[in-house]
């Protein structure tokens, strides 16, 4: 009888047990993949931020009956590629957002909300270039993106308020939107904060002009 290490089910051929698949099985063989990865981290920091627990194994994980919870949570970082996970990870934990949630579209653009208001103008600009330099469209991005695309990513963070507030080039794409794509745009972003602080500081909004629209200062 051959039995299999991770259910303990016993099998009479070994071409049987071989192909045998059990859920715990399956976890471990997904051990590497990035998603597994990705959730794993996201678990082990829970239970270190919420019950101030020991670093978590890799066994404790695969036995979790949150397993598939927070793989979905990994999954949904790296496909909406999410601005500083372990800093997103934090802020749900601190604002006891429920599990079932933390894939959720509506609490990543609260935090990106809050995330944005903190970070420095060298971190937003360096975002935004990453991303559009990976378009077909990098030298004529503001000419050329679609409304929605723009709205997409002023949602999700790859365009900060810094940029849609202190470039021409931002401005006027904005002014080609549709009422729908101006009115994703107006919810991400509270327009009297982000005018107080474009005022008090000129150099940044400067620095800002000068990357994204070429204009020296």
């Amino acid at each position: 009888m051959i039995t299999c290490e991770y259910c303990k089910q016993s099998f009479k051929r070994e071409s049987t047990a071989a192909v045998h698949m059990c859920e715990k099985k399956r976890r471990w063989m997904q051990k590497d993949m990035p998603e597994t990865i990705a959730g794993f981290t996201a678990f082990d920091l829970f239970f270190r931020l919420s019950m101030q627990s020991k670093p978590k194994v890799f066994a404790e994980f695969v036995d979790s009956p949150y397993y598939s919870s927070f793989v979905n949570f990994g999954s949904y970082c790296l496909n909406t590629h999410v601005i500083d996970a372990e800093a997103y990870t934090r802020w749900l934990v601190r604002n006891q957002a429920k599990l079932k949630d933390w894939a959720a579209d509506r609490m990543y653009l609260n935090y990106v909300k809050e995330h944005l208001r903190k970070e420095s103008v060298g971190r937003a600009l360096e975002r935004f270039i990453e991303h559009a330099s990976k378009t077909s469209y990098f030298d004529t991005f503001w000419e050329t993106a679609s409304g929605y695309l723009i709205a997409d990513w002023v949602e999700s963070g790859k365009i900060s308020p810094w940029i849609l507030l202190c470039s021409q080039r931002a401005s006027d794409a904005v002014g080609r939107m549709n009422t729908e794509q101006m009115n994703r745009v107006a919810a991400c972003i509270d327009a009297d904060y982000w005018s107080k602080k474009r005022d008090l500081s000129p150099h940044d909004a400067e620095w800002v002009s000068s990357i994204i629209d070429g204009v020296n200062v």
